[in-house]
């Protein structure tokens, strides 16, 4: 039997808040041979976000609620997009390319949408379906972080970003509130715009289902000292959605 492809914490917690982690990992099957990328790479942000895990587990933990954290690497098949979406498995990123995602068939993307893909959404769908059962409207919180400059493009600004689609309370709440922070530079709907994109676990699980939700991209520099960079996010994070539980 297949190990699982994600990590869960607090499976099955009665609490109403479900944290997302769709690029926590970076592992790749050995049968893809590290999908023809140098290790130098598959050590950056084109295979998984730095301190993503780091922060949402943390957060689980704080708030005593689940959390789902994909352990497979984005240059496999990315977990915070459609499956139908071209971007599920790139040919390239950052200007690196990836030899083993060229021209795939139908058959190989099949498998990875089986084997790596359905599976953290059935997770997913459980603990929604859990929390449901209770009596409760889940409330969906995804971690992210973000380069500081991809090649060839102008430096971002942003210690964080707070990404939504449609406007809904909790991503207001927590843009406000993480934007009194004076030593932190917080924008809205940056490094990537999700009203362009509408696409990943948040739309998909929470915007489309009716639930409030909201995603965080973190500057990845945030996490050069990665434990109390880690530490100051999730603490801060946690103080945040407790403060809106109580609203």
């Amino acid at each position: 039997m297949q190990d699982k492809v994600f990590e869960e914490v607090n499976q099955l917690s009665d609490c109403e808040w479900i944290i997302t982690c769709e690029h926590a990992g970076a592992l790749i099957p050995e049968e893809y041979n590290s999908l023809g990328v140098s290790a130098e790479n598959l050590d950056t942000h084109i295979a998984r976000d730095k301190g993503a895990r780091e922060v949402a587990r943390r957060l689980a933990q704080k708030l005593n609620c689940y959390a789902i954290l994909g352990k497979y690497s984005r240059l496999l098949v990315d977990l915070n997009r459609r499956s139908d979406e071209k971007e599920l498995i790139v040919s390239s990123s950052d200007k690196v390319i990836i030899p083993a995602n060229q021209n795939l068939d139908e058959k190989e993307r099949d498998k990875r949408l089986n084997l790596y893909y359905y599976p953290y959404y059935q997770a997913l769908e459980r603990q929604i379906s859990h929390v449901k059962s209770l009596g409760k409207k889940p409330l969906i919180f995804s971690v992210h972080s973000f380069t500081p400059q991809l090649k060839g493009g102008n430096f971002r600004p942003w210690n964080a970003g707070i990404l939504w689609n449609k406007p809904n309370k909790l991503s207001d709440f927590v843009y406000h509130e993480l934007s009194q922070n004076v030593n932190k530079k917080i924008g809205a709907n940056v490094p990537y715009d999700l009203q362009k994109y509408s696409t990943g676990a948040v739309i998909i699980c929470g915007e489309e289902k009716g639930y409030d939700y909201g995603l965080i991209e973190i500057r990845d520099s945030e996490f050069d000292d990665l434990t109390s960079g880690a530490e100051w996010w999730a603490a801060n994070l946690a103080g945040i959605l407790q403060k809106f539980s109580k609203k």
